[in-house]
């Protein structure tokens, strides 16, 4: 500890290399307590992003350096609430009110926890009986799953909940009875061969793990006797014991950093979200007046999210975006270094509107090109050149927004595990980078460019000056229309 509190007090005191130093060594703690508390959710890289800014940026009022992380996993957790209230008091909206992103199938946590670390047998059923918890037991299962590894102390979880040690022991039992259960139901399930009964009991299940379904499933195994005769179970916390943390991509670990501290140096210090008391060891909230600055602040693009812009010297890996642990949905988020900036080349803005312009329909190549156009008048205020048009990066946005209107899925990869790279490669473009946005149910250029503009992530991959070349699909469909964006550098 003694090091970390030279760390902490060096990067208090603004040394950029020990506060880039410190969200290294911190970003994937914050980013597996965020992650599995959000599972499946694609705002996991928003809160893990805002939650590294605002530490940064709130070091100078963390007078007891000993305290940083369970400081710092506080902040992480009133962040995951503040996630939950906004989506709770908005439907629709995410956090600062940015379109909500859904949940993406291929690639939630407790798929990123399994194929990452390996997980097999009883450890491999405990990731997978997450998917049966609640939001607050979600949400304690992700601190404790620290502690049970290793990584964080009872004190630290019982700061980060918020509640004095006493009750953190109760709420993690009640909570590790649940998640018991969920193995017990998990269990059942993957039986082979199957029990006859429990079949007939899930006939009408939708395969979604529910509170409701849990409880069902589990009545039916209490009651019999084929079911109930499996093997025992062994306490989670010796199965947790000693395990790691779930891996951050190569890019991520290279690039954030340095992106972070870079981003929080440019902004006034702020208050952080909460203080950590010297005798009572559990946490409150301070006012929330220096929040809209935080989110200014969300200009720094996190690489968590799998569409990755992959340099032609960068190793591509045989499945990226599918092994990416956090969900990928709506837009794609680029790594490496913050775009330089150059002159801009001159750019025909689209005329001022006073009122909104009618809908295009779905499909309308004009809407296709309105987005181009959108895109280069974003650009050129950044002092980036324009994009061109390019037909057979129009080409792979068009079959990807078909895919996903045809089979009724969205998200970077689709269910045969191609991937935007893959895409571009068929459509025969040769590039050295590429990203990809995604959007479904906007339904004029102008209203899909707002909802992209206002995400970082999104934002990033369009104001990226490296990209020379892009294409747009636009197809209708059930829940749509589905929107693609493709940018790229040519090789």
């Amino acid at each position: 500890m003694e090091d970390l509190d030279r760390l902490v007090v060096a990067a208090r005191a603004g040394d950029a290399a020990a506060r880039e130093r410190l969200v290294r060594e911190y970003l994937p703690l914050v980013y597996n307590v965020v992650g599995r508390a959000l599972d499946g959710h694609a705002d996991v890289d928003d809160v893990v992003q805002d939650t590294m800014l605002r530490a940064l940026r709130g070091l100078g009022g963390l007078y007891d350096p000993t305290r940083f992380r369970s400081w710092l996993v506080a902040i992480a957790m009133n962040q995951v609430r503040r996630r939950w209230r906004s989506r709770r008091d908005r439907p629709g909206l995410g956090l600062d009110g940015e379109a909500a992103q859904v949940t993406d199938p291929a690639a939630d946590f407790v798929e990123a926890t399994i194929v990452r670390l390996g997980l097999d047998g009883q450890r491999r059923e405990v990731a997978e009986a997450t998917r049966w918890l609640e939001e607050p037991d979600r949400e304690l299962l992700a601190l404790w799953w620290q502690e049970a590894s290793g990584v964080l102390t009872r004190a630290e979880l019982a700061v980060a909940a918020g509640v004095p040690p006493r009750h953190a022991a109760v709420r993690v039992k009640r909570m590790k009875e649940r998640l018991d259960t969920g193995r017990v139901v998990v269990r059942a399930l993957a039986a082979s061969p199957a029990c006859e009964g429990l079949a007939a009991v899930t006939s009408r299940w939708d395969g979604r793990p529910s509170p409701l379904w849990r409880k069902r499933i589990a009545r039916h195994v209490r009651d019999c006797r084929a079911c109930r005769g499996r093997e025992r179970l062994i306490p989670a916390e010796a199965l947790l014991a000693g395990l790691a943390l779930v891996p951050l991509t190569p890019v991520l670990l290279e690039s954030a950093p340095q992106e972070l501290v870079a981003a929080a140096s440019s902004l006034p210090p702020m208050p952080a979200d909460v203080s950590v008391g010297a005798s009572t060891g559990h946490g409150s909230r301070l006012p929330r007046g220096s929040r809209a600055a935080a989110a200014a602040g969300a200009v720094v693009v996190m690489a968590i999210v799998a569409i990755t812009v992959w340099p032609e010297q960068s190793p591509r890996p045989e499945n990226a975006i599918s092994r990416s642990p956090v969900p990928a949905t709506e837009a794609g988020e680029r790594a490496g270094a913050v775009p330089s900036r150059r002159p801009s080349a001159k750019v025909t803005k689209p005329a001022p509107r006073k009122t909104p312009r009618r809908s295009r329909a779905p499909g309308a190549s004009d809407a296709r090109t309105e987005v181009i156009e959108l895109v280069n008048a974003q650009r050129a205020r950044r002092g980036c050149g324009p994009v061109r048009a390019e037909q057979r990066l129009a080409t792979a946005a068009r079959r990807h927004s078909a895919d996903m209107a045809a089979r009724g899925f969205f998200g970077h990869t689709s269910p045969d595990g191609k991937g935007p790279g893959d895409r571009i490669d068929a459509a025969g473009f040769r590039w050295s980078s590429w990203a990809e946005n995604i959007s479904k149910g906007q339904r004029s250029a102008t209203s899909v460019m707002t909802s992209w503009m206002n995400s970082p992530g999104h934002r990033a991959n369009i104001v990226n000056c490296r990209f020379t070349r892009a294409g747009v699909g636009l197809v209708p469909g059930a829940g749509g229309p589905y929107w693609t964006q493709v940018f790229a550098t040519p090789r």
